[in-house]
């Protein structure tokens, strides 16, 4: 299979039986030819939509009441002729002209009503269940497809593969789970059989359309997830997918976070990545609404700085004509993205930290899954970011031996399989950072991995404490104050080791009756319970350093792991100096063209209203970087244009400096 194309769009068209002229004023040619005059070479072109109507000639299915057209067949023609790829898009789950004419194809909830947008709501959509006769009716409408169009499919791109997070109560779930001998009214057997019945719905579909097009893509929507439990996550779905794709529209609900956290986790996975934004100021159907400039060109740049291939989310009116504006703005982005290909091609990565995921979700995505200890994951995303540090998500069954130090953040449990590897982990040299209950054992509750010299004894009695850095000298932080820890911790004995810095405790508990000032009582004095230890290649924190810095993004914290950070690994592959923390800094290497490719972004979002907004782009001067290696490189120079970089040796670092640049800048290694 060839290798995806790095610039792509997905164009939704979700449009309403009441819209009376339905691709009026498609012409396409202007069609194909507007988007190849804006760069894109692949574009998700619509079969189906959340409204159930069909876009093609149809005995499946119904055509679009205003439609008088193929226009799924005219798009296809025409987009082919100009060398454009055209996956073809088909929602699944929501689906409202077959929700209403079967409403026993109907996800229903505990209470038995039907789950999605009621009578008079305006907002949503109503679920279809994929454990219904509803999937024997999308299996047929996949092979129609298929049967119309045949091999000038490039992929079928399936669209919201959910259930509800609580489970379905529908006779058909009631039914399957009493079958395979689950419990009805035990969230946790209804969660297990969620995931059977999607998995089954991936696999009949990703069989179906691989028995008649084996070359075609295939690509499933809504699955992007982290848990630690292995089974329970994306991994075990990999195999019904050509490549992966991360939905994340910043400016809906998933914000400039989501993108970066999970490009991190999959980025050790055998699987191309695509990441998809929107051009929309609010999110999908926001007709009128455009993204500023500097904004697109961040989030498309951000993408092939993580590795991945770019996908900007439009939706097309009614009447079938592109916006000149829109294609516009993402000709301007395309145009450079273009330029920058081939140094992103085959990029991979790197990574020297491995930050063991924490979460753990029920189930699925988008918006619709409850997840705990996310904000962990967040937040050490967000840290190591801002340090400029190397690192991908992983999980229990990642290859811990491209890695040199490990983060377990706030709350990862040490199941004996993962206390066994991270010890061999250790025996071979590497290092491990925990913080709070990390590394504790589900079947003891005390510390999994023997010889850690650690023994733990529940949580602080104390909803706010203070840790006092007087033992070791950390920069940025003053040896005699004491700095607040806005949220419990663990009481620990550290039987052999080094303490780093012990907890200051409060007077008392805040409560009803005892009270100080308007926050939290202020510290007492040392206690001599440890708050940072350290015994060799480990160290220990008892707060949850990464969550609470999520939630406040309190800068001692950060230094804290900064300090760690730096013991544990001393010499890391880049150092980055004279750039501001939300400078983002990534690097990537292109093995076969035997070189390293630094990206540097600057684009600082800034809360407006109730979304961050990029709008300004500031250059950055006099960037310093200082890249490992053992020998000389061939050549250090700026992407594309070519420009030589000068650079001079510093033990064993070669050191160079990035003048100026602009939003984004790629500098690269010729090794």
């Amino acid at each position: 299979m060839s290798p995806l194309p790095f610039r792509q769009v997905h164009l939704d068209f979700h449009t309403s039986p009441f819209i009376p002229d339905v691709a009026q004023d498609f012409e396409p040619e202007e069609f194909a030819q507007t988007l190849l005059e804006a760069r894109v070479n692949s574009i998700n072109i619509f079969a189906r939509c959340h409204h159930g109507y069909c876009y093609y000639p149809t005995k499946v299915g119904k055509m679009h009441p205003s439609l008088k057209r193929d226009l799924l067949g005219e798009m296809i023609e025409a987009l082919h002729r100009k060398g454009i790829r055209c996956p073809i898009y088909t929602s699944v789950v929501w689906d409202e002209l077959s929700a209403s004419e079967h409403p026993d194809w109907r996800q229903i909830d505990a209470q038995g009503k039907l789950i999605g947008r009621a009578p008079l709501e305006s907002k949503g959509w109503q679920f279809l269940c994929l454990n219904s006769p509803y999937m024997d009716y999308l299996e047929e409408h996949v092979k129609e497809l298929m049967e119309l169009y045949g091999k000038e499919i490039d992929g079928l791109w399936f669209d919201i593969i959910i259930q509800h997070p609580d489970g379905c109560f529908c006779p058909h779930c009631q039914k399957s789970m009493r079958d395979k001998g689950l419990r009805v009214d035990v969230k946790e057997d209804r969660l297990q059989h969620n995931l059977l019945v999607e998995r089954k719905a991936m696999q009949r579909l990703s069989q179906l359309v691989k028995s008649k097009l084996p070359e075609a893509l295939v690509v499933f929507n809504c699955r992007v997830r982290l848990d630690r439990r292995v089974e329970k996550g994306i991994k075990e779905e990999l195999s019904y997918m050509t490549h992966l794709e991360i939905e994340s529209l910043p400016s809906g609900i998933w914000g400039y976070l989501h993108f970066p956290m999970y490009a991190r986790y999959f980025a050790p996975f055998d699987k191309e990545i695509v990441g998809m934004n929107g051009r929309f100021h609010l999110m999908w159907g926001d007709f009128g609404g455009l993204k500023n400039q500097a904004a697109l060109e961040y989030e498309c740049n951000r993408m092939i700085a993580l590795g991945a291939k770019c996908s900007v989310g439009d939706q097309l009116h009614p009447r079938g004509k592109l916006d000149r504006i829109t294609y516009e703005k993402i000709s301007k982005v395309y145009r450079e993205i273009e330029k920058k290909e081939p140094f992103c091609e085959g990029a991979r990565l790197k990574a020297e930290i491995g930050v063991l995921v924490n979460s753990v979700t029920e189930g699925t995505a988008l918006g619709f899954s409850q997840f705990f200890g996310l904000e962990a994951d967040e937040g050490a995303t967000r840290m190591l970011m801002e340090l400029h540090e190397q690192f991908h998500l992983i999980d229990e069954e990642s290859d811990f031996n491209r890695y040199r130090v490990i983060i377990a953040p706030d709350g990862v449990p040490f199941s004996a399989s993962l206390e066994e590897k991270l010890s061999h982990f250790l025996e071979r040299g590497g290092a491990l950072l925990l913080t709070h209950r990390s590394g504790l054992s589900p079947e003891s509750g005390n510390f999994a991995i023997p010889g850690l010299g650690l023994e733990y004894l529940g949580e602080l009695e104390f909803d706010v404490d203070y840790f006092r850095p007087d033992i070791e000298k950390v920069e940025g932080l003053d040896p005699e104050y004491d700095y607040a820890l806005y949220g419990k911790g663990s009481r620990v004995v550290a039987r052999e080791g080094e303490v780093l810095a012990y907890l200051v405790h409060p007077y008392f508990n805040r409560s009803w009756e005892k009270f100080c000032s308007h926050r939290q009582t202020p510290p007492d004095c040392k206690s001599s319970d440890p708050f940072w230890v350290r015994k060799g290649r480990v160290i220990y924190i008892s707060h949850p350093l990464f969550t609470l810095y999520r939630k406040y993004a309190y800068l001692p914290y950060k230094l804290i792991i900064k300090h760690s950070l730096r013991a544990l690994l001393p010499d890391p592959q880049l150092i980055v100096e004279n750039a501001p923390s939300s400078c983002e800094v990534t690097l990537l290497e292109q093995e076969k063209e035997g070189r390293d490719v630094i990206h540097l972004l600057f684009y600082v979002p800034e809360r407006r209203g109730k979304i961050d907004i990029i709008e300004d782009v500031v250059p950055l001067q006099n960037v310093v970087l200082k890249y490992r290696a053992v020998e000389k490189p061939k050549s250090i120079y700026l992407a594309p244009g070519g420009e030589e970089l000068g650079f001079q040796w510093e033990g064993n670092y070669v050191v160079f400096t990035v003048p100026e640049f602009k939003g984004h800048q790629m500098v690269v290694v010729e090794r």
